[in-house]
């Protein structure tokens, strides 16, 4: 699952004091919960005054101090929740990865395909692997949700290849 973040929206002012009112550990560890609720880094580093850059929230997100044994946390009012503008939608349809067979069919088509050029004939078999391949390509794309990365690792081109290929 991926991380959403909420997007133009501010701190609550309560929360704004509980940030200034911390130091060190404890205010990495605050930043990490509110980052992790879904508060963007703009978000948390704007409750100070001077703001402070999201590069240096990113720092405290990521400084590697332990959660367990974290004192002076217990006593604070739990991390507020963003609300999110864009609801998960129920009509999208999660991305899959390629299975094996198709994978295989990809990994088998693309030499032959890549050998296509645009003068040779329908029905020579390059030009066939080519269409055949496209097709594929398309259809998982497209239909399946498979990602452009997995079609091109499957096809053994780049990224850009695969795109130009599917679009």
């Amino acid at each position: 699952m991926t991380r959403r973040s909420a997007r133009g929206q501010r701190l609550p002012a309560d929360e704004v004091q509980i940030l200034n009112s911390l130091q060190g550990s404890e205010l990495f560890q605050r930043a990490k919960f509110l980052y992790n609720s879904g508060w963007t880094l703009r978000s948390i580093g704007e409750a100070f005054d001077p703001a402070r850059a999201r590069s240096t929230v990113r720092y405290w997100i990521n400084n590697p101090s332990p959660i367990a044994g974290f004192e002076g946390y217990s006593n604070l009012p739990t991390t507020p929740v963003p609300i999110l503008s864009t609801p998960e939608s129920p009509y999208r349809k999660p991305r899959r990865t390629l299975t094996s067979a198709e994978r295989d069919q990809i990994a088998a088509l693309a030499p032959i395909a890549r050998k296509y050029r645009a003068t040779m004939n329908q029905g020579h078999q390059s030009a066939r692997a080519n269409r055949e391949l496209t097709e594929v390509c398309v259809r998982l794309h497209h239909e399946e949700r498979v990602t452009i990365r997995d079609l091109a690792d499957a096809a053994g081109v780049s990224y850009r290849a695969m795109a130009r290929r599917v679009s």
